[in-house]
């Protein structure tokens, strides 16, 4: 639909209450723009003033290292993920090349870990000194457990509780030991279809509103069943996902697990972002036009701006706290922190 512009036409002297204002020896053109004021919610550890971007990567084929993967996507990340599983040894290695990079390393901890692995995994993360997300996916009594040793032996870990998007649980840990929200979206093939898993995802972003939360997404771009090659779906997909930043403000993160399915050592779902121009394409725009102020709260009101002049209604005035210099007992001038005129939006401290 096109956005018809709205004339409002105002006079020094006062606006006609429950009419357009009008001005006696000249015209200005106001047009509508959304609101949008400051969010004093507060961080989560590490979460800078945007929302950050990362990669799982060491399932790449010939891109699995931090370097050729961002010069092959045109990005610059802010975390790369490592996995764990029980058995498994820490990798040191991989952590300790991200950390040197300047990135911000992350463990993905899931499986039947024993209490004294998980010590010793968490005193080994303590020595190493250094701010390090820490995700496990357990359930929440598991995770409490976990939880309190990384807290006693790595003090600088910062604690993500992993929770699946299609997940119908709502018991969680207690909250002293959750930093973040750590969602995993890996999606799944339908027939010959992705099934969707935006709308979960927007189910927990809605519950979780006073949270931090990071998304870790997966999207098929292939299937064994009918040997399925579905690029152009998958990059829609992608960028539909990374929208979900815009639209929720608490999302401090969002990562993308780049990696493949072996069924027998054939490849039966692959979720690898480098195997088509589109899908790389797609995660370059969406990781480039994630925000850099994670602050600011889109409201349902609309406010009238022509150049650097914007007036509100006085009920939207009061109702958002505002500051504003009173006209008439229809509208008010307010102060606008900024403007995005291409998106028709402007921002106001409260």
């Amino acid at each position: 639909m096109k956005i018809i512009a709205l004339i409002l036409c105002f006079s020094f002297f006062g606006f006609n209450i429950g009419k357009e204002p009008v001005v006696e020896n000249e015209k200005a053109e106001y047009l509508p723009y959304q609101i949008y004021v400051k969010n004093n919610r507060e961080k989560a550890p590490l979460e800078q003033n945007k929302c950050m971007s990362g990669a799982y990567i060491y399932e790449e084929n010939i891109y699995s290292d931090i370097k050729s993967f961002e010069e092959k996507l045109g990005i610059n990340n802010d975390i790369y993920i490592s996995t764990m599983k029980a058995g498994d040894d820490l990798p040191i290695g991989e952590i300790i090349e991200c950390y040197a990079k300047g990135k911000l390393p992350m463990l993905i901890i899931e499986g039947s870990f024993g209490s004294s692995q998980i010590m010793s995994i968490a005193k080994m993360c303590g020595n190493l000194d250094i701010s390090l997300l820490i995700e496990i996916k357990e359930g929440k009594y598991v995770y409490e457990h976990f939880a309190e040793m990384f807290r006693k032996y790595a003090p600088k870990t910062v604690l993500a509780y992993g929770i699946e998007s299609s997940s119908v649980n709502y018991d969680f840990p207690r909250k002293e030991l959750v930093d973040w929200i750590a969602i995993d979206v890996k999606e799944k093939m339908r027939g010959r279809n992705i099934a969707s898993e935006y709308e979960n995802i927007s189910k927990w972003c809605n519950y979780f509103k006073d949270e931090t939360l990071m998304l870790n997404i997966s999207v098929p771009n292939f299937s064994i069943d009918g040997c399925n090659y579905i690029y152009s779906e998958a990059a829609n997909e992608i960028s539909k996902l990374y929208t979900l930043a815009v639209n929720y403000n608490n999302i401090g993160a969002i990562n993308y697990i780049s990696h493949i399915e072996k069924n027998e050592n054939t490849i039966s779902c692959n979720y690898r972002i480098t195997e088509n121009e589109q899908l790389e394409n797609a995660l370059n725009k969406a990781v480039n036009s994630l925000v850099s102020d994670r602050y600011w709260s889109r409201t349902p009101y609309i406010a009238y701006a022509s150049g650097n002049s914007v007036i509100a209604a006085n009920d939207v005035v009061d109702r958002l706290n505002i500051k504003g210099k009173y006209i008439n007992s229809g509208y008010s001038e307010i102060n606008a922190g900024g403007f995005n005129k291409s998106e028709r939006k402007v921002f106001v401290n409260s």
